[in-house]
């Protein structure tokens, strides 16, 4: 295309309007193969737009689009960098002592007065000298290395090579917002002042941390108001320029688009209407309930007689749309959720695991087949299985969200599966509301409830690397206990493989016996209640984090109601009878500290029993274990507990205590163990525990003076 710009002066502008009109009249007007370009802003007066297109009449404004304030603290960081790395480079030279090539991290924006630059540069070559991989200098900031190239045959040198907190505060839509709102409104002016066909805002992209498309829509819908007042701006297009000089062009914003949307009603849905629906979706929903209420409305326009996948391709667009239904659930506009429902459970986002084709870090799927449980919430049917969840919790609804769950449940893909466990968990939570609850043999939506929760067991049963799906699993079992004995032992079979199980294991070993009375179930938990002995004396380690939950689930359940002490008691006489394990051990000193003055003997027991059990595996492993070590975390309650009300046996105690302090065990506070001799009621035992408490600390000072000192002894 040939383009004669016809203006009496070149104009920086220039670069910017010759690659935007060849991109626009080759997309919109691509008969004209030649273009005069007109200047109506006369002596840059900035009273009329930059250009005028001639041929097919298009007046266009270019603005461009930096943060002012940001340029400048580069500015005065980059003089203060230069300075810098002068004086660095002058005294590393005369550094003997230095043989390596040393990166460092400044500080972002820092300063330095004149005259510092030498002081400055001399206290970071100390600090390399001294070996400190970071280091803070007062008034400038913290310094790092973050790459030391050694080579004896080189000179040292210093490089001040990146800036740390560069991007702390940085909040692009805000910046680009505050950029360009009075640029918006210059321009509405300017172009005002040409007659055209169309109207044009050509923003250009100089702000380096603008670079995704989202964060400059995100800038416009703050000026949602002031756009729909404007009538001299069409279109807004943005221009970026990549490293390569090529120029990208985007459509930002469309007059007759936002008009429609404000209004609630499209004259005709073009290809430019969806893109920009698909944008703008994510930034107006956060504007507050107004905007989703016109989003919900423009949604329903966009998507009659169509399956939304058939309309938007942008997935991250659909799982926006598809959270709407959650603010819907929070009005009550329950017909609306199902609308949502209906309309996005047959999307194809994610694909069938066999194909996939996206980046293997993303393949969810893939990852629970390899034992890994991927903490994300997305898809469209990943968002689409929470709200099902929402719709759950109403009576009414229940019977629809089963059956949307057993369509998600339904999907090849594992990780809309698991996804779809979190609306199972709540129809779990509320299953009597079911038609044919408490009936035997189970009939109507309770029989469908059971054979899609067993159709999962199984799943879990034939894939036991399916440990996410286990896990998750083991919540809707934690209500959904109205079980048989065989019904049961399959779900203990199969849920073992997560150490989420082991409060099931607990309730129907224990507890389960007592319940569901009132409905005709066959049960006897000895069969159950075996299997969780088994796992406490096992000493397989796949068995091993299983082993400490079910140490946590005693410690719950004793926390959680008091009289179950006696319940409970036998299986922490159990535990403490197997070898000493680290996980398991802190819970069962976290219940002898909270039972302590309720159950002395039997708490005391337990206790020296545990520090037998320690010393034990000390003196068989030879030493202290590397990673974690041994801590003791509430030996201050307990010996106090003891000097208190059990002062006979406070003696031999402190000496295993002081046995595996030598033995590089941490115990607690020395002080205030040693100190507790003063809560010793009778004077007598008071101070022949005073006598040993002193010897004992002597000694321990001796083997390491560094402890601290107790003013009593």
């Amino acid at each position: 295309m040939k383009i004669i710009v016809l203006c009496k002066e070149s104009k920086r502008e220039d670069k910017y309007i010759k690659p935007f009109a060849k991109f626009y009249l080759s997309s919109y007007f691509p008969e004209i193969k030649e273009l005069d370009i007109d200047c109506p802003d006369k002596n840059n007066q900035q009273k009329a737009p930059d250009y005028f297109l001639k041929q097919p009449k298009i007046a266009v404004e270019i603005k461009g689009i930096y943060d002012e304030k940001e340029i400048s603290r580069a500015a005065a960081a980059s003089y203060n960098v230069r300075r810098l790395q002068e004086a660095l480079d002058e005294l590393a030279y005369k550094e003997q002592s230095l043989n390596a090539i040393y990166f460092l991290e400044y500080p972002w924006s820092f300063k330095i007065k004149k005259g510092e630059e030498k002081n400055i540069a001399q206290r970071i070559i100390d600090a390399i000298k001294n070996d400190q991989q970071e280091f803070s200098i007062n008034d400038v900031g913290i310094f790092k290395i973050v790459h030391k190239s050694e080579d004896k045959n080189k000179e040292a040198k210093i490089i001040l090579a990146a800036s740390s907190n560069l991007f702390t505060s940085v909040n692009p839509p805000g910046t680009i917002h505050q950029n360009i709102e009075p640029k918006i409104a210059k321009a509405n002016c300017q172009l005002e002042a040409k007659k055209a066909n169309k109207k044009i805002l050509l923003l250009v992209n100089k702000y380096i941390f603008g670079d995704r498309i989202s964060e400059f829509i995100g800038a416009l819908s703050y000026s949602y108001n002031n756009l729909l007042r404007y009538k001299n701006i069409d279109e807004i297009w943005l221009q970026i320029e990549s490293a390569t000089n090529k120029f990208i062009h985007i459509l930002l914003y469309k007059k007759d688009f936002l008009n429609s949307f404000d209004k609630g009603s499209f004259k005709s849905i073009t290809e430019n209407e969806i893109s920009l629906l698909e944008e703008w979706f994510y930034p107006l929903s956060e504007l507050g309930d107004e905007y989703k209420e016109k989003l919900f409305i423009a949604l329903k326009e966009f998507l009659k007689d169509k399956k939304p996948y058939e309309v938007f391709d942008n997935k991250s667009a659909r799982e926006e749309m598809v959270r709407l239904g959650i603010w819907l659930v929070e009005k009550e506009r329950f017909n609306d959720v199902i609308w949502i429902i209906d309309k996005f459970i047959d999307d194809p986002d994610p694909e069938e695991p066999e194909k996939y084709s996206g980046d293997p870090k993303f393949n969810y799927h893939q990852q629970i087949i390899n034992g890994e449980d991927p903490h994300i919430i997305t898809t469209v049917l990943g968002h689409l299985a929470w709200v099902v969840q929402k719709l759950a919790v109403r009576r009414e609804y229940i019977s629809k969200a089963l059956d949307y769950t057993k369509k998600l449940l339904s999907h090849k893909n594992l990780y809309i599966k698991l996804q779809a466990v979190i609306p199972l968990i709540e129809i779990s939570v509320r299953r009597q509301w079911l038609v044919g609850w408490g009936k035997r043999p189970r009939e109507g939506q309770y029989k469908e409830f059971d054979k899609t929760v067993f159709d999962l067991v199984n799943l879990v049963k034939e894939n036991p690397n399916c440990k996410a799906i286990a896990k998750w699993l083991c919540n809707v079992f934690a209500y959904y206990k109205d079980l048989s004995t065989k019904e049961a032992e399959k779900v203990l079979e199969a849920l073992k493989i997560t150490d989420e199980a082991a409060g099931l294991f607990i309730y129907f070993g224990i507890f389960r016996q007592r319940h569901y009375k009132d409905q005709p179930l066959e049960y006897d938990g000895r069969k159950l209640e075996e299997k969780l002995k088994e796992i406490i004396k096992s000493d397989k380690e796949d068995c091993r984090r299983l082993r400490a939950s079910i140490a946590w689930h005693l410690w719950k359940v004793l926390d959680g109601n008091r009289s179950e002490f006696e319940t409970i008691k036998p299986y922490i006489d159990l535990i403490l009878e197997q070898p000493y394990q680290k996980d398991i051990y802190d819970d069962i000193e976290r219940i002898i500290s909270d039972w302590i003055k309720i159950k002395p003997d039997v708490c005391l027991q337990w206790y020296k029993q545990m520090l037998s059990k320690i010393s034990e595996f000390i003196n068989e492993t030879k030493r202290i274990p590397c990673q974690g070590g041994i801590w003791l975390m509430y030996t201050e309650e307990i010996i106090e507990s003891l000097a208190r009300y059990n002062s006979n046996e406070l003696l031999e105690v402190m000496e295993k205590l002081i046995y595996l302090w030598k033995k590089g065990a941490f115990i607690g506070n020395l002080k205030r163990l040693f100190e507790s001799f003063r809560l010793v009621p009778k004077e007598e035992q008071r101070a022949k525990v005073k006598r040993n408490f002193k010897k004992w600390y002597d000694l321990m000072k001796k083997h390491n003076p560094k402890i601290e000192k107790i003013s009593c002894f």
